[in-house]
């Protein structure tokens, strides 16, 4: 059975750095906890899997409240090193926040994907998430 860990302490956000440095190749590893640690403060969780001593696959999730559609479940980060993929992680962990999100009276758990992800992005239709609106962003 696939356990999902929560990463609390330092050596468990350590731990999952190879996993998030996949996706968010624009980190730091030296400031990686650090930031990790900031975004708990703010409600952020990771979650991750692990085998081989690794972590393979992780999620990061916060609530949020906002006018047009009450309190959601927002997926910050998911993402499972490449030589994992196919073998269900994702959906585990998809499957773990869809009950945590019920369990926290959620309407609907959401998630931004880059545009070239496609491969992502089919995993998110299997699951069905549909395509809500267009994400804006200005650089300040």
């Amino acid at each position: 059975m696939i356990e999902i860990k929560t990463a609390i302490t330092d050596q468990d956000i350590a731990f999952c750095w190879e996993a998030m440095s996949l996706l968010r190749p624009m980190l730091k590893e030296n400031e990686f906890v650090n930031q990790i640690k900031e975004m708990q403060k703010e409600g952020y969780t990771l979650l991750y899997i692990s085998d081989d001593d690794k972590a393979v696959s992780l999620a990061g999730y916060r609530f949020w409240t906002m006018l047009y559609c009450g309190k959601l479940l927002y997926i910050d980060d998911l993402s499972t090193l490449e030589k994992y993929r196919g073998k269900g992680y994702a959906s585990v962990l998809l499957n773990h926040i869809y009950g945590i999100a019920k369990e926290h009276n959620c309407k609907s758990v959401q998630l931004d994907s880059g545009p070239a992800r496609t491969d992502a992005h089919k995993l998110y239709f299997k699951e069905n998430f549909t395509i809500f609106a267009y994400h804006f962003n200005k650089q300040l």
